[in-house]
């Protein structure tokens, strides 16, 4: 190659080179301007972003805002007020229970709910025709269980009307009561009739009775402990139906069914 072409090629080189040297100065000068313009627009908003920001800035957080603290009611306890109306709650239904207790007491005791069983019509029948069944001049009516039931305490009688309840329901369902020698059973009375009801009733009956002897003289020893009868191999303390023997249902016998004979000496004293 000739030397006017290599030096032409090399002027070719340099006049490019000086080109895209111009052209990248050009481009950076560019660059460099509008990173400047930006600049100052960006100085020229930051005073009016940090008043917004200052004033923002003076709001209280939701967390640094103060609270006004109300106070809560407080809660009060049960007072005065409440106790009593518990305690006459509790009283009222205890009264409800005592009433409706005395009234079912005052219903199963007498002669007409006794009587409800069957087994014990003839009983009712001869009770009604005796001086304790009101058929006197006294016109007095002792109930069933003013002498079939203990008189001691409240809670015996009510023991033992709940157990003799439970017993003749038990008797009247589940066995034939007809085949029962109710003649046999009278000798029993010592079982099913009780001083204290009795003496509930007849309470001055020793001075009463002062006036005859006869009486007097039993009483004395009954009240002394000192009369005695023989019940089976033992002595024991007489009983107000030992000497009364069939008191509270005249002439029975006429009443029970014919299971075995009978003496006609069954009299009410």
């Amino acid at each position: 190659m000739e030397k006017k072409d290599i030096k032409g090629k090399i002027e070719e080189d340099k006049a490019k080179l000086q080109a895209a040297k111009t052209n990248v100065e050009e481009e950076a000068k560019a660059k460099l301007k509008s990173t400047r313009a930006k600049a100052e627009e960006t100085a020229k908003a930051k005073p009016f972003e940090s008043k917004i920001r200052g004033a923002e800035t003076s709001k209280p957080r939701a967390s640094e805002e103060k609270t006004v603290q109300v106070d809560e009611p407080k809660k009060k306890g049960k007072g005065f007020g409440f106790y009593a109306l518990l305690a006459a709650a509790f009283i009222g239904l205890g009264m409800l229970i005592s009433f409706v207790s005395a009234i079912a007491i005052k219903q199963t005791s007498g002669v007409q709910f006794c009587s409800s069983c069957h087994s014990m019509k003839p009983m009712a029948d001869a009770y009604r025709n005796s001086v304790h069944g009101g058929f006197g001049e006294s016109g007095v009516v002792a109930k069933c269980a003013d002498c079939h039931l203990p008189h001691d305490s409240l809670l015996g009688y009510l023991v033992q009307k709940g157990k003799s309840g439970m017993w003749d329901l038990w008797v009247e369902t589940t066995h034939d009561t007809s085949k029962i020698d109710w003649f046999e059973r009278r000798e029993e009375k010592r079982h099913f009739v009780y001083d204290s009801g009795c003496l509930h009733c007849h309470e001055n009956l020793l001075k009463a009775t002062k006036l005859k002897s006869k009486p007097f003289v039993a009483h004395k020893a009954y009240f002394s402990n000192k009369l005695r009868v023989k019940d089976g191999n033992k002595w024991k303390k007489a009983q107000c139906v030992d000497c009364h023997k069939y008191v509270g249902h005249y002439q029975l016998e006429k009443h029970l069914p014919k299971i075995e004979e009978t003496s006609d000496d069954f009299t009410e004293e």
